[in-house]
């Protein structure tokens, strides 16, 4: 996309239309208040910005339509925005044509059909701005972010308050919210980030989606299944009390199942019932099988707290055995050595005998040893305690579940005996037949294959949202926009170098992470705001986005071909005489001028006709290669707004 003419039309239909070269440097050079600024606001307008930025004046009192056309390498684009109401800075109001050979249209033509946001869109698209997301990291209060034309103009446009700015690089990265904004969807234009990755990002969403959905389906199997255990194993074991089955230890749950329907079968097919003593000696073993899982539970509950009891002591020994090595280890710093060493009998003071001679180096040293020996004991022993820990804990669980089977179990028996005490005990089985068909009913079929099914769903669903999570793992793509701008940096050195900046000799580089430039120097990083003068700012803005763009243009990257700068030489034009005539009156001044747009004239030549650059500038030089790059010079009374338009808007039609 690169910009063919900028149309404005006043209240009467008149137009104001400034042609520009696609594929060239194009030099708008004038004097002060001749709108030249304006360029730029009306440019980012038309590219789809609700607001216009520009002060109210001549331009907001005459202009009534602001049009750009536009060419977009296989077709153009004309795109019209009425001027806000009165009073109001904003509308969202536009115009958009789309074809081969347009031109610009005349002012009855004019309609607003659609709004900004589809302005944004189509002509995004139609420059190859795919659909693309960006997420912030997990916890992060930012908001997602999809890259559209608006944020691609981002990188466009430098205001003059903007291009010798030494805290911020990018255009409106001092809003709120801007600067994510801009490191969100820089990735993107950089060709970072995979072309499907909106595509990824909706396919990893609806993964992890059903990944919820197989755990929530297979934990609720799960603890179906755990709930149909423990009501399947309470009544085997009233039944087993009962005389209706054989053996008190339940048999896995198909063959339970089989032989409790079996008890409940009409009479001649079901198996002999147990006599009554039968049933009260039954009846009497789940009360010892609970008894004896009581005690079980206990002894399993002291051998926890012994090893519990055992670590709380190891820890006040380990740290008096680390105090004593720490103090012996010190023996070494002094040199000496085991060998050949003997006790000293007699003191060093007085020579009178010692009855406990001090110990010689070589019983420190073995004493260090033992105590060593004791520290790695103790550091062997933690794994084998922390595994008898968790060997301990899963057998009390096993425990109290049964303990929590058979003493349901006792209370339906006991609950059951209530209510049919009056009665013999077949009748007493036959209540319990009924319980069991209630019971056998209403159990949840999840079969152990079932959860075979439901445990590989899981895990395939798993599987699945790890390797989308890989494909877009944040540290690929901070990998993949570092080797980027390392080709950038390439450039910006190689630029900073050619306009004698300060530090220029270093090597300079795009710190994406704090939208800057940085100089790394001797002393260290310098970014942009540490390097003093506004020409090294201005230099640095320069040689950044044209780095930039370079990058776009040579990997075919969707950003508009469009670089406008608005007074890059404001540096160097400090008086009204200088801006007047175009022309620095310092040797030093003009050399540093004719630099800088020498170094904006190459670049636009070698990648011609791929990239176009707007500059809005007071710079007129006399070189043939700049003369030939003006493609307005508004001087000697001639301004944006032509004269009759204001003398019209302020006398209003007769005096035209």
């Amino acid at each position: 996309m690169q910009l063919l003419a900028i149309i404005l039309y006043n209240n009467t239909g008149d137009r104001r239309i400034l042609e520009f070269e696609p594929g060239s440097l194009n030099v708008v050079t004038g004097e002060s208040k001749t709108g030249k600024s304006a360029l730029l606001d009306i440019l980012e307008y038309c590219l789809g910005r609700d607001s216009l930025q520009m002060p109210i004046g001549p331009i907001t009192q005459t202009v009534a339509w602001y049009a750009a056309l536009l060419d977009l390498g296989h077709g153009r684009a004309f795109v019209a925005r009425p001027a806000p109401l009165p009073g109001r800075n904003s509308t969202q109001r536009a115009m958009l044509r789309l074809g081969t050979d347009l031109e610009a249209l005349q002012f009855a033509e004019l309609e607003a059909d659609v709004d900004s946001n589809a302005v944004r869109e189509q002509l995004g698209r139609r420059i190859g701005i795919e659909e693309n997301l960006h997420e912030p990291p997990p916890g992060s209060a930012r908001h997602h972010v999809e890259a559209h034309l608006g944020h691609a103009a981002l990188l466009c446009l430098q205001r003059q308050s903007e291009i010798d700015d030494p805290n911020f690089l990018f255009h409106r990265q001092g809003e709120q919210g801007m600067a994510q904004t801009l490191k969100g969807t820089i990735p993107y234009f950089l060709g970072a980030v995979p072309r499907d990755q909106a595509l990824r990002r909706a396919q990893l969403v609806a993964a992890r989606r059903d990944l919820k959905t197989a755990e929530t389906a297979y934990r609720r199997a799960q603890e179906a299944a755990q709930l149909a255990g423990a009501a399947l194993s309470t009544l085997w074991q009233e039944a087993y009390a009962l005389g209706m089955v054989a053996t008190l230890e339940e048999p896995e749950r198909a063959a339970a199942v089989a032989e409790l329907q079996a008890a409940i079968a009409p009479a001649e097919s079901r198996p002999a019932p147990a006599t009554d003593r039968q049933s009260a000696t039954r009846a009497d073993q789940l009360v010892q099988a609970r008894d004896t899982l009581r005690h079980q539970l206990r002894a399993v509950a002291a051998e926890r707290e012994l090893l519990l009891q055992q670590e709380s002591t190891e820890v006040g020994f380990e740290g008096a055995v680390r105090t004593q090595t720490a103090r012996l280890s010190s023996l070494q710093l002094l040199g000496l050595t085991p060998e050949g060493s003997i006790p000293l009998t007699a003191c060093a003071l007085c020579g009178s005998t010692l009855t406990d001679p001090d110990p010689s180096v070589a019983d420190l040293d073995q004493h260090l040893r033992r105590l060593s020996d004791q520290l790695n004991g103790i550091e062997a022993a933690r794994p084998a305690r922390r595994a008898a820990l968790t060997a301990i804990d899963e057998r009390s669980d096993g425990l109290r579940g049964q303990l929590r089977t058979v003493e349901a179990a006792l209370r339906q028996l006991s609950a059951a005996a209530s209510a049919v005490e009056q009665l013999p005990q077949g009748a007493a089985r036959d209540f319990m037949r009924g319980r069991i068909h209630a019971t056998l009913t209403s159990l949840p079929a999840a079969s152990d294959a079932e959860l075979q099914r439901l445990g590989q769903l899981q895990e395939f669903a798993q599987g699945r949202v790890s390797a989308l999570e890989a494909e877009l793992d944040p540290a690929e793509e901070r990998e993949q926009v570092t080797s980027r701008l390392v080709a950038v940096g390439q450039d910006m050195t190689t630029w900073a170098n050619r306009l004698q900046l300060e530090h220029g000799s270093s090597s300079v580089r795009l710190d994406l992470s704090r939208l800057t430039v940085v100089a790394d120097t001797e002393q260290g990083p310098a970014p942009l705001f540490r390097i003093g003068s506004g020409e090294n700012w201005v230099g640095y803005h320069l040689v950044a986005h044209l780095a930039l763009h370079r990058y776009f243009v040579r990997q075919n990257r969707p950003v508009p071909r469009i670089l406008m700068l608005d007074q890059p030489t404001q540096a160097w034009y400090r008086s009204e005489v200088d801006q007047r005539s175009g022309e620095p009156r310092s040797d030093t001044d003009r050399e540093a001028v004719g630099r800088l747009f020498r170094l904006i004239y190459d670049v636009v030549h070698e990648l011609s006709p791929d990239l176009q650059v707007i500059i809005c500038d007071h710079a007129n030089l006399a070189e043939d290669w700049f003369q030939d790059s003006v493609v307005h010079n508004w001087r000697h009374g001639e301004k944006l707004i032509p004269q009759e338009w204001i003398d019209e808007a302020t006398l209003g039609p007769s005096a035209s």
